[in-house]
């Protein structure tokens, strides 16, 4: 095997810029796929973190009754015939009493990283004589903002520690209402309660409907609002996956007998979009580095022919037909291997360059963002190099054959 590594190695530096070419081929199609993979996968954390990042992963609340006929609740008298109509009843709020209890059991659910008591509610919000249609959340902040992590959000003012008469609203909502830190406005529950709260924080989620109509208040205000005692109308779950919603929410449902809301069931054309982002990515791919191995195995072609003469006096002298396809096979790894580490580094550094190129702020108090989102991910780059040093070495083992089986005494005679 000594011989075969001299003998590769010797190619590889007399090959000159014919070895750099190969070399710079391999590069250029990791760095490709590194670079467009991780601009396509950066632009799905940024949508799922604006699509998950003020929502559950998994909503829990009380299941709602089934009708039940007449027969079912009243035992039949001989000689009576009773006739029933079974109907859905109108919509009622249903709520969770026993709630520490569920939230430890659901504490204990793979998965599950957080749990999130809440009452919420429609009502209305009032400064002056202005009044606009507001959902109302209310759950203890410190809790809440593991699931949402509302805090990160604040384009001013605060969420963590607010008391019961301060309110968190959304940007939107403030500039429709007029409202400022420090402002005051009343809110009215559905249920005619109502209760005059501080604005103590704004935020921008980034989602139009949360940052237009929704108001977040202590769990405490919100029982308050919605005389709901001390039940809560349902439970928040954040997951350290977050495509395992579906799963947790069958658990739940199958074990606790709890209704369990996914957000993935609530999201299906935003899972359609991003699974054909990662099949655009695959696809991408794929066809740079079948495309390189082509240009490859082209050139190796090529370096064979240019070799002929060298590869029948090697043979003449004794060489052995696996020992020429060694010797070939180990050039296409050698420039594959120093071509993949090349395209890593190459593509790991465009990645990082594009992210310091910011986008301007939409609205005034945001921090700029990049304008290309890219991730890198090791397992990308580790794929991504592997794959090519595969197609490349495989690339070499046809103009290896080529080469292993030339006759010397035809070789010789030809010149």
């Amino acid at each position: 095997m000594r011989f075969e590594v001299q003998l590769a190695l010797r190619h590889l530096r007399s090959g000159g810029w014919q070895t750099v070419l190969i070399a710079a081929g391999v590069a250029m199609a990791v760095t490709l796929v590194i670079f467009v993979s991780g601009l396509i996968y950066g632009v799905q954390e940024r949508w799922l973190a604006i699509l998950t990042g003020s929502i559950a992963h998994v909503q829990v609340s009380a299941p709602e009754p089934a009708p039940r006929a007449l027969s079912e609740v009243v035992p039949p008298v001989e000689g009576r015939v009773a006739v029933s109509r079974v109907e859905q009843r109108a919509q009622q709020r249903q709520e969770i009493e026993q709630w520490r209890v569920v939230v430890r059991e659901l504490a204990s659910f793979p998965r599950v990283r957080a749990v999130s008591a809440a009452v919420a509610g429609d009502g209305t919000l009032t400064r002056g004589e202005k009044v606009i249609g507001v959902r109302v959340f209310g759950a203890e902040p410190d809790q809440q903002d593991r699931i949402v992590g509302l805090s990160g959000d604040l384009l001013s003012g605060t969420y963590l520690g607010i008391g019961t008469e301060d309110a968190v609203i959304g940007y939107r909502l403030a500039e429709e209402m007029g409202l400022a830190l420090g402002d005051r406005a009343r809110i009215t529950s559905s249920r005619g309660i109502a209760q005059t709260f501080r604005v103590a924080g704004i935020f921008d989620t980034g989602q139009e409907t949360i940052d237009a109509s929704w108001v977040f208040v202590t769990l405490r205000a919100a029982q308050s609002l919605f005389a709901s005692g001390s039940a809560v109308t349902h439970l928040s779950l954040s997951l350290d996956d977050l495509f395992a919603a579906n799963a947790v929410a069958d658990q739940i449902q199958a074990s606790l007998g709890l209704e369990a809301k996914s957000w993935m069931r609530d999201n299906p054309q935003a899972l359609s979009g991003l699974r054909a982002q990662s099949a655009t990515a695959l696809l991408i791919s794929g066809f740079s580095l079948l495309a390189a191995g082509f240009a490859i195995a082209s050139v190796l072609i090529v370096s064979v022919l240019k070799r002929s003469r060298e590869i029948g006096i090697l043979k003449a002298m004794g060489a052995r037909q696996h020992q020429i396809l060694k010797v070939f096979t180990l050039e296409g790894l050698g420039v594959a291997l120093v071509g993949a580490a090349m395209g890593a580094l190459g593509g790991s550094g465009l990645i990082l360059l594009a992210r310091l190129v910011p986008q301007a702020s939409v609205r005034p108090g945001q921090l700029p963002e990049p304008l290309l989102p890219g991730v890198i991910r090791w397992q990308t780059i580790l794929g991504t190099a592997a794959a090519m040093i595969a197609i490349t070495v495989l690339a070499s083992v046809f103009p290896a054959r080529r080469a292993a089986r030339l006759d010397p005494v035809e070789v010789i005679r030809g010149g």
